[in-house]
């Protein structure tokens, strides 16, 4: 019986923050109210501080004392690594090294006279994009300046250009804060679990995609009456006023870490990556701009992105793993785990499971982040009950709230690309929800024959 409540007040718990969130309340207020709730209520129910044998033998003092234990984990570890890489990100689009990244990229496009293969390439460019500007509304502002005007010179409907850009969605590689949160809840480098685990999983839903897209938007096209004749012309679209070689810049913090996790002749970390590197960008700015005092002044970018990265992200996981350790304290994930480790094909199944949770909840919130930094702290428990390896359950989770987002209609980057290309939000995530759906079931195949599950 007492099982059967801690199980009830779990999913009960878990229920009523995702109504909380669909109204539109702060997540972070959410999350850090239920949180300090549900620990108090567990402490009661199981005898327990959530600073366990530290605690002051108050379980209410204790529950708040916990929010000073997190913020002092977070900030340290991830929350530094994620402000760090968002303020190098700001500093990058501020110079506009970024925005000549992504017009340099996208310039094969031009030369591609079919329009659903244009769709494909920039799909894939657009995932390799996402490995060195690393947020989706941020990445798909740049794209609807550069590669829009060519989509619609080529004659492809407003609609679909819309929806293949919102394809552009899974979080990855090392410099990703998503990435960064998997990686240190899994217990290893980012670098390893980007190279070891997470690339092949993506790598196989880009090349399945790519192939997928000049099919699927070709049929949906004649099928919606969307199809329009070609223009003779293609749209110019400009330049930005900043050096051709600007476009390496984005991408030394992520050469760094990469060339120094395979030749580590010195430890190279994300942060003391991105750190080189606006040192580097500094002083060829420096040599090469007129003003100096504008120059040094740029350095202000990066520290005042870095607090907005505490106020957006940071806080949210800060606050997401208050709820997770009061959700923990209550049990009830760790008894259906035990339940679940007794059946035929558990691993699995709890990687579907947690997959699908993590995904819906992305759907809700709009946020990936949110909802991953909710249930990730989750799985190294149910992943050790289990005998497997926390990777094989956190890289289908992470990989899927990204998906989850791209099909929200609240989701900062599919409301900014559909108010951009004037078409109707909920028209792009009903197109989309085939090839997302597809990216989703390639997830977990992927990740259950990689992570050594059958």
């Amino acid at each position: 019986m007492e099982q059967a409540l801690l199980i009830v007040l779990t999913l009960a718990a878990c229920v009523i923050v995702a109504r909380l969130v669909l109204k539109k309340i702060n997540p972070i207020f959410v999350f850090l109210i239920a949180g300090i709730v549900i620990i108090v209520l567990a402490s009661f129910l199981t005898g327990t501080s959530a600073l366990g044998e530290e605690g002051s033998g108050n379980y209410v003092v204790d529950a708040f004392a916990y929010i000073t234990t997190s913020l002092k984990t977070n900030v340290a570890g991830v929350g530094a690594i994620i402000m760090t890489v968002t303020g190098y990100g700001a500093y990058m689009n501020h110079i506009k090294a970024s925005k000549k990244l992504a017009y340099l990229a996208v310039k094969p496009l031009r030369a591609i006279k079919n329009k659903y293969l244009v769709l494909a390439g920039m799909y894939v460019i657009g995932m390799l994009l996402k490995l060195v500007i690393t947020s989706q509304a941020g990445l798909a502002v740049l794209l609807l300046g550069t590669t829009f005007p060519i989509m619609l010179a080529l004659g492809v409907h407003p609609l679909i250009a819309a929806s293949t850009m919102c394809l552009i969605c899974i979080d990855w590689g090392p410099n990703d804060g998503s990435t960064i949160f998997a990686a240190e809840t899994s217990g290893m480098p980012v670098v390893q679990f980007f190279t070891d685990h997470q690339f092949i999983v993506v790598a196989c839903i880009i090349v399945v995609l790519a192939i997928m897209i000049p099919f699927y938007y070709k049929w949906i096209a004649e099928k919606e009456g969307l199809d329009e004749a070609e223009l003779e012309e293609q749209t110019e679209v400009d330049d930005v006023d900043c050096p051709g070689y600007y476009v390496l810049f984005p991408l030394i913090p992520l050469a760094l870490v990469l060339v120094f996790a395979i030749w580590p002749i010195v430890p190279m970390d994300v942060i003391t990556a991105c750190f080189i590197s606006i040192v580097i960008v500094a002083v060829v700015e420096l040599i090469r701009r007129p003003n100096k005092l504008d120059v040094t002044g740029d350095i202000k970018v990066v520290f005042r992105s870095m607090a907005d990265a505490f106020s957006n992200i940071v806080s949210i996981i800060i606050s997401a793993s208050v709820f997770a350790q009061g959700i923990k304290m209550l049990g009830g994930v760790s008894i259906i785990a035990d339940m679940i480790s007794t059946m035929q094909g558990a691993s699995v199944l709890t990687l579907v499971l947690m997959s699908l949770i993590t995904f819906a909840a992305a759907m809700i919130m709009g946020s990936g982040a949110a909802s991953l930094y909710a249930f990730g702290p989750l799985v190294p428990e149910m992943a050790a009950k289990l005998g497997i390896a926390t990777t094989s359950i956190m890289v289908p989770m992470e990989i899927g709230t990204a998906l989850g987002r791209s099909l929200s209609p609240v989701a900062g980057a599919v409301i900014a690309v559909s108010g951009y290309a004037k078409v109707d939000l909920m028209k792009v995530i009903k197109i989309n929800m085939v090839p997302l759906g597809l990216a989703r079931i390639l997830n977990l195949a992927v990740s259950v024959v990689t992570g050594g599950l059958v």
